[in-house]
């Protein structure tokens, strides 16, 4: 069953099936499994479910069913002409070729967001829930909104003193960074989004079609619409969303988070990597995106990255790829001890373990491990802009004079206590995006 028979299938359909399945998608027939009851003990971070659905739970054909849920999970549909008009647009959309743009392309427009004042409160004396540590490492009291002002400025006039423009999206409190002259984007959400503020997750932007994600845990559940909303108000639109794959018995939900994600390239020959741990890519995403970008005319190798996970303790686990693996340019940075580096999951006709060294070797690509201590949320976790630019987390000052002697980068430092106790650095807390000519 292919992504794009699922779509066209919208097209297909008679009026009463499609408002059958206009229902489905709205109130789907979810089953739930957890592992959390065979964990020790109490007040644990949040662990993923696996989330799937029993094909004969559903009113309407699997088919009719993915391709209407692809497209309401994208913007929310309006009713039968409108889904039939968006299925025939994305299907158009979903076969035009793109470039397509590594981590270390230059970068021209980025985004960062703002959480809400109210939304921030609702962490203390839950940080554990919230993955959030109770004190930034500048000794502030975390997490502090006043802090997020300050660190998302800093950020912007770092990207806006390299010639890049920021836009920034939040809600009602965005209008404070509006007043202090930054461009601004208003969105409208009603969910309770604690780490709004890290836009690299809900979405990927390889080409001027970006990707929206598909959050792994409940709390993080609504960032993709404010993603969604926040491409279409720069003229952008959506091509794809990985949400569920058929596995042969059941509808699989794909767990998918940007930050997951680097895509390299070497010559001619592109390759994505994507951590596979606590809240890494399941098979449902590795199938998903590998056929979109099938569709797209892209041929592109796709790896897992064995991460290291957490039950208790998610300081020295790792949830995303971008703390674990920094593509700098010449060379990809490990953080010392939490990548599984000699072996990588390949997906091809099959899955397969693959040599980590010898695919390294293959594109071309030195490897090094930072040799220093520093945050282990921000050792690594760097935006790339380009042109051997990287920007960090001043507070590794260590690590940034290592870039400079050993590899020869220029090193923009920024202060950011509030979003690294958060659990996020400098490239969780920015999306660059391309524009259309």
């Amino acid at each position: 069953m292919s992504l794009l028979d699922a779509i066209e299938s919208v097209l297909r359909a008679e009026d009463k099936d499609l408002l059958r399945g206009l229902e489905e998608v709205r109130r789907p027939p979810i089953r739930r499994v957890s592992y959390s009851d065979v964990l020790h003990g109490d007040g644990l971070p949040p662990q993923p479910k696996l989330e799937f659905i029993e094909p004969t739970d559903l009113k309407v054909g699997k088919e009719l069913f993915l391709g209407l849920d692809l497209l309401n999970s994208m913007e929310e549909l309006k009713g039968l002409e409108d889904a039939r008009a968006r299925a025939e647009s994305l299907a158009e959309l979903m076969r035009v070729r793109e470039e397509l743009y590594p981590e270390d392309h230059p970068k021209t427009h980025v985004a960062l967001a703002l959480p809400e004042r109210e939304h921030l409160e609702t962490i203390k004396g839950k940080w554990t829930h919230y993955v959030w540590k109770s004190i930034a490492y500048d000794g502030s009291e975390a997490p502090s909104f006043e802090g997020w002002v300050h660190d998302v400025s800093s950020i912007a006039d770092a990207l806006r003193s390299e010639g890049i423009r920021v836009k920034i999206y939040g809600g009602r409190s965005v209008e404070i960074l509006e007043e202090m002259g930054y461009d601004v984007v208003s969105i409208e959400f009603s969910d309770v989004l604690v780490k709004l503020g890290y836009p690299r997750d809900p979405s990927v932007a390889w080409s001027n079609s970006p990707i929206i994600m598909n959050m792994t845990l409940d709390q993080r559940r609504g960032e993709e619409v404010t993603a969604s909303q926040f491409f279409r108000r720069v003229g952008l639109y959506p091509a794809f969303r990985p949400r569920w794959w058929f596995d042969g018995r059941h509808l699989v939900r794909a767990k998918a988070e940007g930050g997951n994600f680097i895509l390299v390239k070497a010559g001619d020959r592109f390759a994505l990597f994507t951590g596979v741990g606590i809240r890494g890519s399941n098979r449902a995403t590795l199938e998903l995106i590998r056929e979109f970008l099938s569709i797209k005319g892209y041929d592109i190798e796709i790896y897992g990255v064995p991460l290291p996970g957490y039950i208790r303790n998610w300081r020295t686990g790792a949830v995303h790829l971008d703390v674990v693996m920094m593509h700098a340019g010449p060379s990809l940075i490990l953080s010392p001890g939490r990548m599984g580096f000699y072996s990588l999951v390949k997906l091809d006709d099959c899955i397969d373990i693959v040599e980590a060294g010898i695919i390294f070797k293959e594109l071309g690509i030195e490897v090094d491990e930072m040799p220093v201590k520093g945050s282990d949320i921000t050792l690594v976790n760097a935006l790339n802009i380009g042109n051997g630019k990287l920007i960090v987390d001043s507070f590794n000052a260590e690590a940034s004079k290592y870039l400079e002697e050993e590899w020869g980068l220029d090193v923009i430092g920024v202060s950011i206590p509030q979003i690294e106790a958060g659990g996020g650095g400098v490239r969780c807390a920015t999306r660059e995006y391309y524009p259309r000519d």
